[in-house]
């Protein structure tokens, strides 16, 4: 499996390439629209890495801040926002357990497939550090806000498949912490049988092509966990 430290540190173009192949029904802005509507809404992207949710939000958000931190991956969002011609956000280096953001500053709070890095069960404190990721996102958050949080279900499978690793992150978030969840289909498709072997095997390693399905192999299948959680 590749380094994925190594490749949010200097790699960010390529892997933006990578994920802008998945989900080309628009099954994720479709779940976010489901959920909240952004028009005029102040938005915390938590863990935005390069600005993927935080470029589907920004057309209509008041604001959207945009904290991960990894320097380089926010370099590259915010070169994406300035081509699309956005002029709405700002980007804070920073951890996600420890946003440097004033009380009560948000109505959204979005994260995907970050908070699964410090929350999954191989990490030494895992629910210490989901504790401290979910109270900054309380803290931040108005009365009447909203979070919606992203995770993978299965890379390669064509129903919820998730690694063992975050199945306790999984049952805390609806347990503990009471949000709803539903998943959807977000599968990779790429333009030509090589790019899906190069840009699949280049982040989810060699032993992810065996998956690539469709008539010439340019298929990923791929789910993916909503959930959400209104607030008073």
């Amino acid at each position: 499996m590749p380094d994925h430290e190594q490749v949010y540190a200097g790699e960010t173009r390529r892997y933006d390439d990578m994920i802008s192949r998945e989900d080309p029904d628009g099954a994720i802005p479709g779940a976010l629209e489901a959920i909240v509507d952004p028009a005029g809404l102040d938005v915390v992207d938590v863990g935005a890495g390069t600005g993927r949710l935080a470029r589907l939000l920004a057309p209509k958000a008041k604001s959207v801040v945009l904290v991960d931190r990894s320097g380089e991956m926010l370099k590259t969002a915010a070169a994406k926002l300035h081509e699309a011609g956005h002029r709405n956000w700002t980007i804070r280096v920073a951890d996600q357990r420890s946003l440097p953001l004033p009380d009560l500053s948000a109505d959204l709070v979005v994260s995907g497939w970050s908070i699964c890095y410090v929350a999954s069960s191989n990490q030494p404190d895992h629910r210490g550090d989901l504790a401290a990721v979910m109270r900054e996102i309380w803290r931040v958050l108005r009365p009447g806000g909203t979070a919606v949080i992203f995770e993978t279900l299965g890379t390669g499978f064509s129903e919820p498949s998730p690694s063992d690793s975050l199945a306790d992150y999984f049952v805390l978030l609806e347990g503990e912490y009471g949000f709803e969840r539903r998943w959807i289909r977000t599968d990779y498709r790429f333009a030509t049988p090589e790019e899906a072997r190069d840009l699949s095997g280049f982040f989810f390693g060699e032993e992810m092509l065996a998956a690539l399905r469709g008539a010439d192999g340019t298929d990923l299948p791929e789910c993916t966990g909503v959930w959400w959680r209104a607030f008073p």
